[in-house]
């Protein structure tokens, strides 16, 4: 059995026709009933019910045709995306972000690579950065855009994005026109924050940056996304701290008030691994990536260096 008997007998199923689907496959009609004849041998079942009158297909012909069509569908993806990654220009991307990443630096990343590679389709997928650090080390993913945490794996890494906390208050909460807001005056809020499980690196920063605010955050309820915190904000649960970019949401019934630099900030990375890297990522990673990083400072430091 090989490919283009399976073209064979889709023609065939579909005009339930010998004479017709030979026409339209540029053949006569014996040698196509010959191949259709050495399919059914090679798979012990009747695929077609023939008579002088009519030919239809047997249940099994059936289930065949389906399964052929499947086949002979993704024959043809293989080949389109084998042909689109011989361009150096062309290609699929699999990009890793962690949540806060989708507020500001992935719409900035993907607008770059689609106006520098208009023909790079790009996949993406919202994951911790510790499962991107993996999917990233088994060629699971092209790029990831992760915070930045003591990692031991050997992948490029390159600073892309940093920024400050705001904090998340319901409507009419008695600290919304305080002037001169600080962390601080946070201490004696019941707090939501991300589920460690959920973002740890974020959990962690946000955690440490209290203490050096001078108190331990009482953390009453935790969620899965910032949706749910704003949510959890909105009905009085309690107050949050977050990545600045979250305020886009301008989610209803919550404020988002800012806080000085001196409360500590997120910070993020591109990860990628030459080991796996296609010509495209190499690519990519070699000129868009830079582009995002926040200064050279930055780019300078060798503990956020592979």
């Amino acid at each position: 059995m090989d490919m283009r008997q399976l073209r064979y007998f889709v023609m065939v199923a579909e005009e339930l026709s010998f004479s017709r689907a030979a026409e339209r496959l540029h053949m006569s009609q014996p040698p196509l009933s010959q191949h259709i004849k050495l399919l059914e041998e090679d798979l012990g079942v009747q695929l077609f019910q023939r008579t002088r009158r009519e030919v239809k297909l047997t249940d099994a012909g059936a289930v065949f045709l389906r399964e052929s069509r499947l086949l002979l569908g993704q024959m043809k993806a293989a080949v389109s995306a084998t042909v689109r990654a011989a361009h150096s220009d062309a290609g699929v991307l699999r990009l890793g972000v962690a949540t806060s990443a989708l507020f500001h630096v992935l719409p900035t990343f993907v607008e770059m690579v689609r106006e520098r590679y208009p023909r790079v389709e790009i996949s993406v997928s919202d994951m911790q950065s510790q499962d991107q650090i993996t999917a990233v080390s088994h060629g699971q993913l092209d790029i990831g855009l992760v915070h930045i945490r003591p990692d031991r794996s050997k992948l490029m890494r390159l600073p892309i994005y940093r920024e400050h906390y705001m904090a998340v208050l319901p409507q009419g909460h008695a600290l919304a026109a305080k002037a001169d807001f600080q962390l601080a005056d946070l201490a004696d809020e019941p707090m939501i924050a991300l589920a460690r499980e959920h973002g740890p690196t974020v959990f962690d920063a946000i955690v440490a940056s209290c203490y050096e605010a001078g108190f331990s955050p009482s953390f009453k309820h935790t969620a899965r996304s910032p949706l749910t915190i704003f949510q959890m904000v909105r009905l009085g649960f309690g107050v949050a701290l977050v990545p600045r970019s979250y305020a886009s949401s301008e989610y209803p019934g919550v404020l988002f008030r800012a806080l000085p630099a001196t409360a500590g900030q997120v910070r993020m990375e591109a990860i990628w691994s030459e080991k796996h890297a296609s010509a495209l990522t190499l690519k990519i990673a070699g000129e868009l990536l830079p582009l995002l990083a926040p200064d050279s400072a930055d780019l300078a430091d060798p503990d956020l260096r592979a």
